[in-house]
């Protein structure tokens, strides 16, 4: 994969992260229920170990992180836990699936490139890690959206 290409993927993936990370925190200071708190808090640890890890690789190849983006995402994952609020556990869960969702399409779409470079063995190894945390929590939310639907039946 070209410089320049891996540089706007990384990029990408690490704005990915950042607004989850914002989003999930955001998430964490209107949740009343303990477990499901300490689920988005355990969320934001994984997608900052993400975060780091693309921070890492982008100053290993002599670039940066956008510094534009991480404000806009905060102030975006502000405003959309704060339009959360207003709607209940299922459609928050609903959202939750959503955005990981896209986050393993991309994830796919990344490993599948960067596995035919050898050069980029290590990274595509991490993508996998990263694409499985991000299943994970998919699952968890589908899972908790699983829980409600069937106590209301």
């Amino acid at each position: 994969m070209e410089k320049g290409k891996l540089i706007y993927k990384l990029r990408e993936f690490h704005i990915l992260e950042v607004y989850q990370v914002d989003f999930y925190n955001s998430q964490i200071k209107s949740l009343e229920e303990p477990h499901i708190r300490k689920a988005f808090e355990r969320f934001v640890i994984r997608e900052k170990e993400h975060v780091n890890y693309f921070s890492q690789k982008l100053k290993e190849l002599g670039s940066s992180p956008l510094k534009v983006f991480p404000p806009a995402f905060a102030a975006a994952g502000f405003v959309t836990g704060k339009a959360l609020d207003l709607l209940s556990l299922k459609e928050r869960y609903k959202l939750g699936i959503s955005f990981e969702n896209k986050a393993v399409e991309m994830y796919l779409s990344f490993i599948e490139m960067s596995a035919k470079n050898p050069e980029l063995a290590e990274l595509n190894d991490r993508l996998w890690y990263f694409l499985i945390d991000e299943e994970e929590h998919q699952f968890w939310f589908k899972e908790q959206l699983s829980k409600i639907e069937t106590s209301k039946v």
